[in-house]
């Protein structure tokens, strides 16, 4: 054998031993018993979680960005990128075809003759190069590439909403369970003015409308409560469904953390934003791809030239009777009904498509700064008032307490009193969770997902 005949048998071999291993990873693909985590739904235990307990926002983070759905689907639309990119520059490679035939004929001649019977068999093998078609092919593989890019921004866009669905359900459940807290506590004080007013009205000093009064605003309480605890398993389910989880669980969030810190400015924020926010960089790209299908549609126009080699045996007998063509090929297509003209027409229009699509996710990326980072600062002041508005909330009930002890305050004082406090604590919290999820959508609009959030201390020196 010659030296070319094994170059040809190694390239063969090679050839088909990744061709063998394609095709294996694609048939595990097909088993629904290789899908992992994500690719069908887990539980809490597979995943080393438990179900009940204190869960830490990291540990939630971590293993969203392992087996939530929509992070795994977008990571097999990038893989899926990428082939395309490599079928399309496989075009750049020379294409090897074999073919093989045979051929029995069987029919009967004039009366009395014998049946002719004839055998015809061919074999052989193309190999053809495109080597030169004006930037056509490069075109498109730039096109796939710039596509490519895309998907894996978009991978990362992906990424940074569930990291903002898993904290803004974490900060939620911890609003939940303190708004609770802030019913359990009011149940237990009205309890506490029943058992009172009660023992009042036994000794003569209260009328039995206080007592009455008094166990209606007990009921109250205790429906609020209800709907309290209600909202708190509401909470876990969405945080299990933030995660990537569809079964009941019984968590309690990190009670540790802490108020995030003052953000930069807003034009840092939005400088911020510009660069890392993943929308933007998959529009760019498109808007990339969308001028390289231009470049592709235009060279489209004109010839290509190839290279070919065409070796075939055929004929009715061994030894069978060979010929071999080599040289170079041209292609054209002078007039095809105007449809290259207008496939450059569409592409054109797609690219300035494009551009507009850009531009709004521009827009829409600077409006969703400016909304969080606002959002930030009015969580911020609320927060500072409701602090203030529980301490004089608490004075009053102190205060209208002592005035009924006496005898100088009304049932309807004490409980005007009372709800007023519960509505101040319930705004401290509603203020605290707005707080921490102004500062996660903040981070969702300034494109960060996973990592930790950029901290003030780390703006330029003369920035807040």
């Amino acid at each position: 054998m010659s030296e070319l005949g094994r170059i040809g048998w190694c390239v063969l071999l090679v050839c088909g031993l990744g061709g063998c291993e394609t095709v294996r990873n694609a048939r595990l693909a097909q088993d629904p018993n290789n899908a992992v985590p994500g690719e069908r739904t887990p539980t809490a235990a597979e995943l080393g979680l438990a179900t009940e307990g204190e869960l830490r926002l990291d540990d939630a983070l971590n293993t969203a960005l392992r087996v939530h759905p929509s992070i795994l689907g977008a990571l097999h639309n990038e893989q899926a990128a990428a082939a395309r990119t490599g079928e399309v520059e496989g075009a750049l490679w020379p294409a090897l075809s074999g073919n093989a035939s045979y051929q029995y004929v069987d029919h009967a001649t004039q009366s009395g003759a014998p049946a002719v019977q004839h055998h015809f068999q061919s074999l052989g093998f193309q190999l053809s190069w495109l080597l030169f078609d004006f930037g056509r092919t490069p075109a498109f593989a730039r096109e796939a590439a710039d596509q490519w890019l895309a998907a894996q921004a978009d991978t990362r866009g992906v990424e940074i909403d569930v990291a903002f669905a898993v904290r803004s359900a974490y900060f939620t459940l911890l609003k939940q369970m303190h708004l609770r807290e802030v019913a359990k506590d009011s149940v237990a004080q009205y309890q506490e003015h029943l058992d009172q007013v009660h023992e009042f009205v036994l000794v003569g000093t209260r009328i039995p409308y206080d007592e009455t009064k008094a166990e209606v605003d007990l009921g109250n309480a205790q429906l609020l409560l209800v709907q309290a605890e209600d909202a708190v398993l509401s909470a876990q389910a969405t945080l299990a469904n933030a995660i990537g989880l569809a079964e009941t669980t019984d968590w309690v969030p990190d009670e540790t953390v802490a108020l995030p810190d003052e953000p930069p400015a807003f034009e840092e924020c939005w400088k911020r934003a510009r660069l890392a926010r993943p929308a933007l960089a998959a529009a760019e790209a498109r808007v990339e791809a969308a001028s390289e299908l231009v470049n592709a549609r235009i060279a489209s126009l004109y010839p290509q030239l190839g290279l070919g080699v065409l070796a075939n045996w055929a004929g009715a007998a061994f030894p069978l009777p060979w010929s071999l063509q080599f040289g170079p090929s041209l292609s054209w297509i002078p007039f095809d009904g105007f449809t290259n003209l207008y496939t450059i027409d569409e592409a054109a229009a797609s690219l300035k498509a494009a551009r507009a699509t850009h531009a709004f996710i521009e827009q829409q990326a600077w409006l969703d700064v400016r909304g969080a980072w606002l959002a930030m600062q009015d969580a911020r002041r609320r927060l500072d008032l409701t602090t203030l508005n529980v301490r004089n909330a608490e004075e009053n009930v102190t205060l209208a307490q002592g005035r009924f002890d006496v005898g100088k305050g009304t049932t309807v004082e004490l409980t005007d009193a009372r709800q007023a406090l519960v509505k101040a604590r319930a705004d401290d919290v509603q203020a605290r969770a707005d707080l921490d999820v102004a500062a996660a959508r903040l981070q969702q609009a300034m494109g960060v997902g996973f990592e930790a959030a950029p901290r003030a201390a780390e703006s330029p020196e003369g920035t807040p």
